[in-house]
């Protein structure tokens, strides 16, 4: 009979020391959604021979985003024209953006910039995939198209180039 009692109190204090806690864990993600360029300025040189001048990698453009359906947007002062002001006279020079995301192509739904466009209007890239921490890189080009009729005034000329990003 002793041995049943033993028994029957080992039973009870391990069956009384078993207990259970529920933690419930919670992370807040940080939103990451930027876009970002190597250089703040980009040099042309145009020889003034009609030719059309092309840098087809002037630049990179990185792309970091922890959302889905996002979009890049490049819009241009002066509808896409370089711009040279002389005694109140505009002279303007016409370039043309590409961005090319290729190398990406299941992360990308719309580029209307894949191939050289004037940005007379803005004009985006729809990303529908995050990217990964470091982001995407995509090569930027500029062209300035062939123009025969007359050479431009010389000169130092410029535009500002805006590249936004949003997501829903």
């Amino acid at each position: 009979m002793k041995k049943f009692w033993a028994f029957l109190v080992v039973g009870l204090l391990i069956g009384s020391a078993a207990w259970a806690v529920d933690v419930q864990i919670s992370a807040i993600v940080a939103s990451r959604l930027s876009v970002g360029i190597t250089d703040s300025t980009w040099d042309l040189t145009i020889d003034n021979t009609g030719a059309e001048v092309t840098q087809d990698s002037i630049d990179n453009l990185t792309v970091i985003s922890s959302k889905k359906n996002y979009t890049v947007s490049f819009s241009s002062s002066d509808n896409g024209n370089l711009k040279m002001t002389v005694s109140g006279t505009d002279y303007l020079i016409p370039y043309k953006i590409k961005v090319d995301t290729t190398g990406w192509a299941g992360g990308v739904g719309i580029n209307q910039l894949s191939d050289y466009v004037q940005l007379s209007a803005t004009k985006t890239i729809e990303f529908i995939k995050r990217t990964p921490a470091v982001g995407k890189v995509f090569p930027i080009g500029i062209q300035i198209p062939e123009y025969l009729n007359e050479i431009y005034e010389d000169g130092t000329y410029t535009a500002t180039l805006t590249i936004g990003i949003t997501a829903p």
